[in-house]
């Protein structure tokens, strides 16, 4: 089978640097396209760097092709500074690169969304997340997966004292019966999912939630 090219957006966040290693050790792809602000550093044979402004993206004239595109981008309103913010972010940066990909030839697009996300949830974290997934869902991919993680557990750069509160407190909860879905998944999990998925020939949208993703 012929190796597939791979373009992963948010490849220095906690998915991302899980997923970027494993799309790096995969035999399906012969070469992995980061978008990035900085470099990574890491160095490998089928990695590329290609430094981006994505405020810009939509405007790119020369943007790579690639089989496959990976979305891992986000972040909080806190770290954003504003809800304005965090929408370019959550939403602008996502959407543009989906569009942008498929112009240049991009047949599959991964996005990691979030568990709650709700076109009109009264929450506006959810609600931009479920935003975008509505949004996505209607772009004329071949595939489309979205994947809708709970509490992200792992190790992240910046200190997020309430999410490590979170993470305590739900270590000693016991998930059981309905409350299964809301156990906190892995980073490596999601990205081990997501790599899994990948090796599937489907046609259409697809949604994995959390419990799902746990169980792959």
């Amino acid at each position: 089978m012929e190796s597939k090219t791979a373009i992963i957006a948010g490849a220095s966040g906690l998915i991302g640097k899980s997923l970027t290693q494993l799309l790096l050790n995969s035999k399906d792809y012969g070469q992995v396209i980061a978008l990035v602000r900085k470099p990574l550093g890491i160095q490998h044979d089928k990695l590329k760097e290609l430094t981006v402004n994505f405020d810009h993206l939509a405007e790119m004239e020369e943007f790579p092709q690639a089989d496959d595109i990976f979305c891992t981008l986000g972040t909080t309103i806190k770290n954003a500074g504003s809800q304005d913010a965090f929408y370019k972010v959550d939403f602008t940066y996502p959407m543009e690169l989906a569009k942008r990909a498929l112009r240049s030839g991009a047949s599959r697009f991964f996005l990691v969304s979030a568990m709650g996300a709700k076109l009109n949830s009264r929450n506006f974290y959810s609600r931009v997340k479920g935003e975008l997934e509505d949004k996505i869902s209607f772009l004329n991919y071949r595939t489309i997966y979205i994947f809708k993680p709970s509490l992200l557990r792992g190790d992240r750069k910046e200190n997020r004292p309430g999410e490590k509160f979170a993470q305590a407190i739900t270590r000693i909860v016991p998930f059981i019966g309905p409350w299964k879905k809301y156990r906190p998944i892995h980073a490596d999990k999601v990205a081990d999912a997501m790599m899994k998925v990948a090796q599937q020939e489907d046609k259409g949208c697809y949604f994995y939630q959390s419990e799902i993703m746990q169980k792959m």
